[in-house]
């Protein structure tokens, strides 16, 4: 990374008037989402100094919304579909896990709840906790 001059960093925090620190309310939080906007968009190249200031908001906001939002709740068989999803397989691929093609394809419809043995492989092969499944 190149070196960062102090000048020219002073100079971006007034321009884009925030200081980043800790995001520790909604107020701060959405000033926040509007200055990296603001440097962010419309897309062009960023001075180093103001490259370094949209990755610590980038990372301010993040933290943020991490500590503060709650994810939705999903059911097993939704985890289990995302997760295939996600790694683009097919019911054929995780047919060992369950005996058979049409076993997973009753576990993915809901026809079918995933039982404990089933949840223990899947926990395996995608490297989570068996409680993901049940």
């Amino acid at each position: 990374m190149p070196e960062l001059s102090p000048e020219k960093y002073r100079k971006v925090i007034a321009e884009y008037a925030i200081a980043p620190r800790m995001i520790d309310s909604s107020r701060e939080y959405q000033r926040s989402k509007q200055a990296l906007e603001r440097l962010l968009f419309p897309e062009r190249k960023l001075s180093p100094e103001e490259d370094a200031m949209a990755k610590l908001l980038l990372h301010l906001v993040d933290h943020y919304e991490h500590r503060t939002t709650t994810p939705p709740a999903s059911t097993p068989r939704q985890v289990f579909r995302h997760l295939m999803d996600q790694r683009q397989l097919k019911q054929a691929d995780l047919a060992p896990l369950f005996g058979t093609v049409s076993i997973v394809s009753e576990v993915l419809s809901g026809k079918r709840q995933i039982n404990a043995k089933q949840a223990r492989k899947l926990a395996e092969y995608f490297q989570l906790t068996a409680d993901v499944f049940v």
